[in-house]
Order: structure tokens, then sequence, then C-alpha cells
């Protein structure tokens, strides 16, 4: 629960002047979380309660906690209240996301992105990895082999393979920028998952992965992840390459 919810939190608030409410309730926001007054997870007052400490509407508020919800930095739960949001992830997909469609980023450079931040959690967790995190590591490649005829249950695992990895690597910012792009490109994945050789390939990689962090190998362990999305990515090229014939033999069938 945030110390906001207690009396002497009442003077951390100070009333805003009304031009530009939103930006000025988002910079106080800033302030808090800075301040400590706020955290990850925390609940921010009601709504009421809020609008008198800073002195504006309620409508006003609404419409500053809207744009907050947009960013991803609040997120509201039905009869339980408004709350700060408690990952890195949920602040950074949709500005993320539109960065992406304003400079018409390419797949290929969502895949190189995702390669530079995510080898060096690799490399990473391979100096950092505990018994704890090799079993969990171990248990969703495990569960990849189990669900090779289920393509949604084996990209569940293979998901949670890289999430696992992440906090191996106990970097909670270059995780969470991991996490974002893993979401961004997860339909792409989800195109290669119905091809057999391309779910032997990826299981193989992530096994070359765990065996790299179980070795205490910093260097392979880059080297078998940077493989691993290069795989990825060709596997996607080839779907979309067959997706396009296939489109273009049913034209020519129709035509």
């Amino acid at each position: 629960m945030s110390n906001l919810q207690d009396g002497q939190s009442a003077n951390v608030i100070s009333p805003i002047d009304r031009t530009g409410i939103t930006e000025l309730v988002v910079q106080r926001i800033k302030e808090l979380l800075i301040s400590g007054e706020l955290k990850a997870g925390s609940r921010l007052p009601p709504e009421r309660e809020l609008a008198e400490r800073l002195s504006i509407s309620r409508p006003s508020l609404r419409t500053a906690l809207k744009a907050l919800s947009v960013m991803g930095i609040i997120r509201a739960k039905p009869g339980s209240g408004t709350y700060i949001a408690e990952s890195i992830p949920e602040v950074f997909t949709e500005p993320m996301h539109f960065m992406t469609l304003i400079n018409k980023t390419s797949a290929e450079e969502l895949f190189e992105a995702r390669g530079i931040i995510e080898a060096g959690l690799a490399e990473l967790a391979a100096l950092r990895a505990g018994p704890e995190d090799i079993k969990a590591l171990r248990e969703e490649i495990d569960g990849m082999r189990a669900a090779r005829d289920q393509p949604l249950t084996l990209i569940e695992h293979d998901v949670r393979f890289h999430q696992a990895m992440a906090r191996a690597a106990d970097n909670r910012l270059m995780s969470g920028v991991m996490e974002t792009l893993t979401r961004m490109l997860y339909h792409k994945r989800m195109q290669t998952v119905f091809n057999p050789r391309n779910v032997e390939i990826a299981i193989n990689g992530h096994e070359r992965i765990l065996d790299a962090i179980s070795e205490r190998d910093s260097r392979l362990a880059k080297e078998m992840l940077s493989v691993h999305l290069q795989d990825a990515m060709q596997g996607w090229e080839e779907s979309q390459n067959q997706n396009h014939l296939t489109a273009s033999s049913l034209d020519e069938e129709h035509g």
C-alpha cells in the first residue's frame, strides 16, 4: 500500500495550476516516484481525494489519469482502484510501439534490437544464474519438447524461457526492454511454430543457450543467443516467403 494512504501524505501533494493540467499531473507523479511516496504497484488515492489534494476538478483529473493510463504508467483494477505499473514492459510497450510505427521500423530491425539486448542478458545470466534459475530454464525446454504438436503451448514455454533467463541476469531495466521487444515480435514468432523444422531448430537453440549458461561460459551464452535469434528471424522470413508464394498461386488460380 502506498504511503499516500496515510494522513502524513496530505502535505506531500501541493495544488497545481490549471494551465496544462495533464502535463503537470504527469510531472507530479514523476516527483512522487522520485521521492518514494509512490512505488511500483502503489495504489493511488481515490479520485475525489486526489482531485482535492491537487486542487483540480475530477473531470480534469480523469483526463490526466487517462493520459497516464495510455502511457502505461498506471492501470485500473475494477473494484480495487488505480495502481502504478508494476513492471517496465507496461511502461515501455505503447511508447515503443508508436515509435516503431512512426519510424516504420522493420521486423529485421526489431529482431536486431532484441538480439543486442538479449545477448547481453544471456551473458549476464551465465555469470549470475543460480541453481533455481537453471532449473527453471530446464523446465521450460522440457515443456517445449513435450508441446511440439501444440504451437500455442510451445510458444508459452518459449517466452517463459527467455523471461527466466532475464530474471537470472538480474538487470530489471534490460529485462524490461527485452520483454517489450518480445511482445512486439510475438505474432511474428507465432508464424514459425507451425513448421516442425523451425520448432526443432528453436528447441535445440534453447538447449545450447542453457548449456552455455550452466557452464558459466558467458561468451558462448551470448553467441548461442545471437545464433538462436538469427535462426528465429530466418524462420520468419521463410514463412513470409511461403505465404507470398501461396498468395500468388491463389491469385493465379482465380485470375
